[in-house]
């Protein structure tokens, strides 16, 4: 809790000072031209910058995260809801094409080898085209 307190803090005070440096900005820019941009003050100028700055981050925030667990739940990583659940995960077998897909070659001689969920095959693709690996 208290680093999410200060992870806000700092996005806070990075948004004040990009709203600063916006309104900055516009207001050299009006002393120059006689005009802000668009006729807004330089005061709302800049806190409609604070407000999409943390309306940016909250974004991307939120774009990683999900990400992440979108990540996890592909690549069979999920975490159990409950203990019950885990205990079950953990004694229950794996199926055996738990995992399977087509992957990039570790061996570098394809660009993608199939994996089967318990080791890799001798199917091979190259350029969409599928064969079998003679070694």
């Amino acid at each position: 809790m208290s680093l999410m307190v200060v992870r806000t803090g700092w996005y806070l005070t990075f948004g004040v000072v990009f709203g600063a440096l916006s309104f900055m900005r516009t207001n050299a820019y009006k002393r120059r031209t006689g005009n802000s941009p668009w006729h807004i003050h330089p005061l709302v100028w800049g806190i409609a910058s604070v407000f999409v700055f943390l309306f940016g981050t909250l974004l991307s925030i939120i774009a990683c995260s999900t990400s992440s667990l979108q990540t996890r739940k592909l690549r069979g990583f999920a975490q159990p809801a409950t203990a019950a659940q885990a205990a079950k995960a953990t004694s229950a077998p794996l199926p055996a094409n738990a995992f399977a897909a087509w992957l990039t070659d570790p061996t570098g001689r394809h660009e993608q080898r199939y994996f089967d969920g318990s080791g890799w095959t001798d199917h091979v693709a190259n350029e969409g085209v599928t064969s079998v690996d003679p070694f």
